[in-house]
């Protein structure tokens, strides 16, 4: 029976996806840095689980008398598809210091302490990753960017930041924007839209901040006039012409608009007209039929009357 029952042995069972992989919060890593060229790679000893990320962070400052400002970052994040991850930032050719940290926290600009980041800087037990200590410092030459940022406002509303480094710096000048970094070379400039009703915070790494707002440009705003309508020459005045007879049942007009001018009136009332031609007719000078007839007949009595009248008188000249 001991025999069968050895026989009868169940297999190993296999390791679960579980016991394969690592949360964040136990995982572990291993890591390597190279501070002077700003490069760093991370590597998960076992995969995070599904669902599972980890951030790191890379940064390089400028190391100056203010303090150390941020230079150039990068960050990337090891998930469970992710297990390595490689962090690259460009490192300024003077006094610097350069960090590699797990998580994404890296501060903008650091004004004490030796490492702002304690136990998160890589190699240090608290950031469990291991490898040589993540945190670099070299350079010995003074940095001296000379960032300048000047505000210019047009007359439509709105207004620009113009970023620059002067030619004379020995280092690129980095300009903070909202969170993100510009930096430009010794010699080049660039511009920043504003926002159109708000304000504009620019923070430098000689540690100056500068705040700009739209406001009426200095030399004022000229409000283009539209062109002015040309005025026609007055044409001369002109006497009315002859007004024509209307046909029957059309309505006369009462006026005439006339253009305008020193010497002629600005509306002209043309003559009233005969309604129908019947009238018309009637309105013309001469006499009608019957009194030419009446003055006929009058003027042959007249006649008639002289030729009684000198026979009379003959007939008293010569009695026989």
């Amino acid at each position: 029976m001991a025999a069968l029952a050895g026989a009868f042995t169940p297999p190993p069972v296999a390791a679960s996806a579980a016991d394969t992989c690592a949360s964040a919060s136990s995982a572990t890593f291993r890591h390597t840095f190279d501070g002077a060229s700003g490069k760093a790679t991370v590597t998960a000893v076992r995969a995070l689980c599904a669902g599972q990320s980890q951030a790191f962070g890379l940064v390089s400052y400028t190391d100056g008398g203010g303090g150390r400002f941020t230079y150039a970052t990068d960050r990337a994040t090891i998930t469970a598809k992710t297990r390595t991850v490689r962090l690259d930032v460009v490192v300024p050719p003077c006094r610097t210091q350069v960090f590699a940290i797990r998580g994404s926290g890296l501060l903008d600009e650091v004004t004490s302490g030796d490492n702002p980041y304690g136990g998160l800087v890589l190699g240090d037990s608290g950031s469990k990753s291991n490898g040589p200590p993540a945190h670099y410092r070299g350079g010995s030459a003074e940095c001296s960017p000379e960032p300048k940022v000047t505000f210019t406002s047009a007359c439509d509303g709105t207004y620009r930041a113009t970023l620059e480094n002067a030619p004379s710096a020995n280092v690129s000048a980095t300009f903070l924007i909202a969170g993100q970094v510009t930096r430009l070379a010794p010699g080049r400039s660039t511009t920043v839209k504003g926002p159109r009703d708000g304000s504009l915070t620019v923070r430098v790494n000689t540690f100056t901040t500068y705040v700009g707002n739209w406001r009426p440009p200095a030399a004022g705003c000229s409000t283009t006039a539209a062109p002015a309508a040309s005025t026609p020459a007055a044409a001369p005045p002109q006497p009315p012409a002859a007004a024509l007879p209307s046909a029957p049942g059309t309505t006369v007009p009462t006026a005439t608009t006339t253009t305008e001018t020193d010497s002629t009136p600005g509306v002209y009332f043309p003559p009233a007209q005969p309604a129908t031609a019947a009238a018309a007719e009637a309105e013309r000078p001469g006499m009608s039929t019957g009194s030419m007839l009446a003055v006929a007949f009058g003027l042959l009595l007249i006649g008639g009357g002289g030729y009684f009248l000198v026979r009379v008188l003959r007939g008293f000249r010569d009695p026989h």
